[in-house]
């Protein structure tokens, strides 16, 4: 028994461990990442065990999570996007929505988005409207209600399009693959 612990002690204390980077707490999707957000850990080397290392760190900080990530959890640049960034030819425009104008798990800085101008209630024969195709959400703010707070960005033209159609219908995002 006391050598098979010993073996076994002798085991974990030879393995190298090297670091890695990790949440040092909960981040939510759509949440911009910042320092103090990560942390370093020390892992048993695996040459198939993906991961971050502390050299790396400039690929985590004000990149926009992908999905949820439970502290403890090492980053993976699968898991993280950059920041939108308001461009030369870009517009961002918000739109306040009501419950069933957006998809029902909620929306994130980063996912993509048609905006489509449903038909007129009066105008049975109408069909809906693209107005803007592949939009980036560039935030969210919950209001009252359910209502949410949308502001996107795409190109100004676009921009201005969406800006001009709140007014002629409704307007409802679809989320779209990236």
């Amino acid at each position: 028994m006391v050598f098979a612990l010993g073996a076994v002690l002798w085991h974990l204390s030879s393995v190298e461990k090297v670091p890695a980077l990790a949440a040092a707490s909960g981040i939510e999707r759509g949440e911009v990442i910042d320092s103090s957000d990560v942390r370093i850990v020390y892992v048993s080397s695996d040459g198939t065990l993906a991961r971050l290392d502390s050299s790396q760190l400039s690929r985590l900080v004000g990149h926009v999570a992908l999905v949820d990530l439970a502290e403890g959890t090492l980053f993976t640049s699968s898991v993280v996007a950059e920041a939108a960034a308001v461009n030369a030819g870009d517009g961002v425009v918000g739109l306040a929505l009501d419950p069933g104008a957006y998809p029902a798990r909620g929306l994130a800085p980063g996912d993509r988005v048609n905006v489509v101008r449903t038909a007129d209630v009066a105008d049975l024969e109408a069909e809906p409207t693209v107005v803007a195709r592949n939009a980036t959400v560039f935030a969210v703010e919950e209001l009252s209600s359910d209502r949410l707070l949308v502001s996107i960005l795409t190109s100004e033209g676009d921009a201005e399009a969406v800006a001009a159609s709140t007014g002629a219908g409704g307007l409802r995002l679809v989320l779209v693959a990236p």
